[in-house]
């Protein structure tokens, strides 16, 4: 069974943010050569155009390769009526956070990756950091 990652783990790998860049870009990477089964949700995806139009390209073009590219790698599971409805009524404090996790609910997928695991305490899906997901999939990681 699949996992979602949160937007943060995204762009932890595009942004190249240390310490995480590399357990990030390690996931992509093994999503995108069939390795891995991960997904993103509809709200990764234009959270990441926003910010990488907003601060590093400043280009519509160019942000819409970077999601292509993204899109072309990973799957991106629906964001619908429902979970944001579902989303609006959850324990869970965030609602960008909720959002991901009645994604991940109605998707059936068995984890969030995420930085911000305490985020998603109240989850019915379970969150694990980037280095807990790879070390469990991953052998010798």
């Amino acid at each position: 069974m699949g996992a979602l990652i949160d937007t943060n783990v995204v762009l932890d790998a595009l942004a190249q943010r240390e310490p995480w860049a590399h357990e990030a870009q390690d996931l992509l990477f093994l999503a995108a050569c069939g390795k891995l089964e991960l997904y993103l949700s509809g709200s990764t995806i234009t959270d990441v155009y926003y910010l990488v139009h907003k601060y590093v390209t400043h280009d519509r073009a160019r942000s819409a390769e970077i999601v292509d590219t993204l899109m072309q790698s990973l799957p991106v599971v629906n964001v619908g009526m429902r979970e944001c409805l579902f989303a609006a009524h959850s324990r869970i404090g965030d609602y960008e956070d909720a959002v991901v996790a009645e994604a991940a609910r109605s998707a059936r997928l068995s984890h969030i990756i995420t930085r911000n695991v305490d985020d998603f305490a109240y989850s019915e899906v379970p969150a694990i950091t980037p280095h807990d997901y790879l070390a469990l999939h991953v052998k010798g990681y």
